[in-house]
């Protein structure tokens, strides 16, 4: 009998299958069928060559009455099952996001094959699918996505969330959500992949984009600045000097305001610099110069984020910034006071914004001359 249970025990991959049997699923992108309701895109992965194997991409459409029912005619295309577990990224055209991107999503969450932690993107052009028709310098253009992801921290132009993150905020009462938006910029003869800006969703369905600039406003609103370049324009001597400061370290500070039943934020936000580049032939690195530079640009990036708001709060009327979450924590009687009517209190809401610039190096540059000349 020992024996018996330990060769029950040892019998290896019980659920086996041969790759060449299946496609490795590389990236998804869905949009509005021709004939059905929904049109699912995959870019498959298959092996191709002899001595020297390369990976080679495919991509593969079906449409079906639901989601789950346009993957599984994928296979009367393909004639083999796919294989989720490696998929990198989630593509939603604007026009399924305006339905609803919990429906689209959903397949994903209940299916055991697929994860949750699959980074999504909301396309900016006519469908989804079209994104797979532009040019990396990676054979398989999901990778490339899944990079450039990986570093889009270091532009803070764009707002990061996958599956998982999407499920809690759209749970959460009062908020709306923001999803990097991608597109196809033109490169000479080429269309190569960008992602660029945000896509604002509200009750689960898609508003309006963002771009780069705004999306780096609410980077900076909810405290998730951690690298970038702020651009000032400064004019000395009857020359227009570009400058450009890079983000070594920023802090953001919100505060909720109740008083006599009147709701106001304070936004105090901290970001300390270096000056990176000059181009120009002033000289930006005496105390006094410093000084000027630091003010200009503190009153620069406080006027462009209460601009922000104020677009956010006039045309989308869409809490992206989490200022509900932030009264719930701070006040949650006052929260559950108002929460039922937060759309229309955000509206009007006032917030105060505080900037300050700290610029901690003097760079390699003085009088449009490098240092030692």
């Amino acid at each position: 009998m020992l024996i018996i249970f330990l060769l029950m025990i040892t019998t290896g991959c019980w659920n086996y299958r041969e790759v060449d049997k299946l496609f490795v699923v590389a990236g998804v992108a869905f949009d509005k069928g021709k004939t059905e309701r929904y049109a699912v895109t995959v870019e498959a992965i298959y092996m191709s060559g002899g001595k020297d194997t390369k990976m080679m991409p495919k991509t593969i459409s079906a449409e079906g009455k639901t989601m789950f029912d346009a993957v599984r005619n994928i296979i009367s295309v393909s004639g083999k099952r796919l294989y989720w577990s490696d998929n990198k990224v989630v593509i939603i055209s604007k026009d399924i996001a305006s339905e609803g991107v919990t429906n689209i999503l959903d397949w994903i969450v209940r299916d055991s094959e697929t994860r949750e932690d699959t980074p999504i993107l909301v396309s900016r052009g006519e469908t989804a699918k079209e994104i797979f028709g532009g040019e990396t310098t990676e054979p398989i253009l999901s990778f490339a996505l899944n990079d450039i992801l990986e570093n889009e921290k270091s532009l803070g132009k764009a707002q990061i969330i996958n599956i998982s993150d999407y499920e809690i905020a759209s749970n959460t009462k009062g908020a709306s959500v923001a999803i990097p938006a991608i597109h196809l910029k033109q490169e000479n003869e080429k269309k190569t992949p960008e992602i660029m800006g945000t896509a604002i969703i509200k009750n689960d369905k898609f508003a309006g984009f963002l771009d780069g600039e705004e999306t780096k406003c609410l980077y900076f609103i909810r405290d998730e600045i951690t690298y970038g370049v702020l651009t000032e324009e400064i004019r000395k001597n009857n020359e227009q000097n570009l400058i450009s400061l890079e983000i070594l370290k920023s802090k953001t500070k919100v505060t909720p305001i109740v008083k006599n039943n009147n709701i106001k934020f304070n936004i105090d936000i901290e970001t300390r610099v270096a000056i990176d580049e000059i181009n120009g032939k002033g000289n930006f690195f005496s105390e006094k110069a410093v000084k000027k530079l630091e003010k200009t640009a503190e009153t620069s990036l406080t006027a462009q984020i209460e601009a922000f708001i104020k677009k956010m709060q006039l045309d989308y009327d869409a809490d992206i910034f989490g200022f509900a979450t932030k009264l719930w924590e701070d006040n949650p009687k006052t929260y559950k006071r108002v929460i039922k009517n937060w759309d229309e209190i955000f509206k009007g809401l006032q917030v105060h914004v505080q900037s300050k610039i700290i610029i901690e190096n003097s760079a390699l540059k003085e009088d449009g001359k490098e240092m030692g000349e």
